[in-house]
């Protein structure tokens, strides 16, 4: 197998400063994958690599869609670029928005880079979310994003069920949507869906538009530069 630095490094995201500052700070030549919004992600990455090319992949994805891409690729080496939301709220004083493009100092105070080596998802309702999380006796959730909380909220109310949503876990807590590198409930909208208000996710999260899921992750953060 080829060594790290005679593979190829690529990444798939729209946030192209935070591929600059990687290349910067590591000494790396990036090459930047076309994205294609009307195509499934997955199926867009692969169209676009050669089939068993041992790589490096950047990626700001779901993780549900990392989890698939390494089982139909699993000769790729896919690292997770996420911001620590909680960084950027204290930097800023502003809530922490996912799809926003920060600046680059922000960016590189809060970027965790998560290697995804495997794992698995179990879909679900957001009745049978809501289900398991009561059965494991829990009674608060934990959804760091505003919008997001606020959006689960509006659907909680409208089937029913009386469940506390904070912020951030403690103690008998659950969290969803936790950082790449922990196992838990994830909610994940299609690439189309743009920014949703907190009614637009409702309306997702009961329709079955939101992808609503249980994943098992064997990931973990690693230096930027490794």
């Amino acid at each position: 197998m080829a060594t790290q630095n005679q593979q190829k490094i690529y990444a798939y995201t729209q946030h192209i400063t935070t591929v600059r500052i990687i290349e910067e700070l590591c000494n790396q030549k990036i090459v930047v994958l076309q994205q294609n919004r009307a195509k499934d992600p997955v199926e867009d990455i692969l169209e676009q690599l050669t089939a068993g090319e041992h790589a490096t992949l950047y990626v700001v994805l779901p993780i549900d869609k990392v989890v698939e891409l390494l089982q139909k690729a699993p000769w790729l080496r896919i690292r997770l670029l996420q911001l620590d939301g909680a960084i950027v709220e204290q930097i800023t004083g502003r809530p922490y928005d996912p799809k926003a493009e920060y600046e680059p100092h922000i960016i590189k105070a809060a970027l965790k880079i998560v290697e995804v080596r495997g794992g698995s998802v179990k879909y679900m309702t957001l009745r049978e979310m809501v289900d398991e999380i009561v059965k494991k006796g829990y009674k608060r959730v934990a959804v760091f994003n505003d919008v997001m909380r606020e959006g689960l909220r509006i659907a909680l109310s409208r089937i029913g069920v009386d469940l506390e949503l904070v912020k951030t876990c403690d103690g008998n807590c659950v969290q969803v949507n936790p950082p790449g590198y922990q196992s838990g409930y994830r909610i994940s909208f299609p690439g189309t869906a743009g920014r949703l208000t907190a009614e637009q996710i409702a309306d997702m999260l009961l329709s079955g538009l939101a992808r609503i899921y249980y994943a098992e992750i064997d990931a973990s953060v690693v230096p930027m530069c490794s």
